[in-house]
């Protein structure tokens, strides 16, 4: 037998199923998928479950990326190339 949860992404509203594989599954196989009359849905489909999509994590983690790669210059203080002593970052 196989679980289905629904899930909606609460940044841009995306719906989709999850399945988990129960220990009494005859295949060993986990990506596999029982027939639909042995699979039962957990939960109440009028509210699924919260969960971020996989195209809003890689938005995400593109920005946390990001930002942490940024840094604001204030402008040039230095008398050589290089001098990056007014930088926020500290390079």
């Amino acid at each position: 037998m196989c679980e289905l949860h629904l899930y909606r992404c609460p940044n841009c509203g995306a719906r989709w199923e999850s399945h988990k594989k129960l220990a009494s599954c005859e295949s060993s196989d986990p990506t596999s998928r029982c027939p639909e009359s042995l699979c039962m849905y957990v939960g109440n489909p009028k509210k699924p479950g919260r969960s971020e999509c996989e195209a809003c994590t890689r938005v995400r983690e593109a920005l946390e990326a990001f930002d942490d790669d940024a840094y604001f210059c204030s402008g040039y203080g230095g008398a050589w190339p290089g001098d990056y002593s007014t930088c926020s970052s500290g390079r």
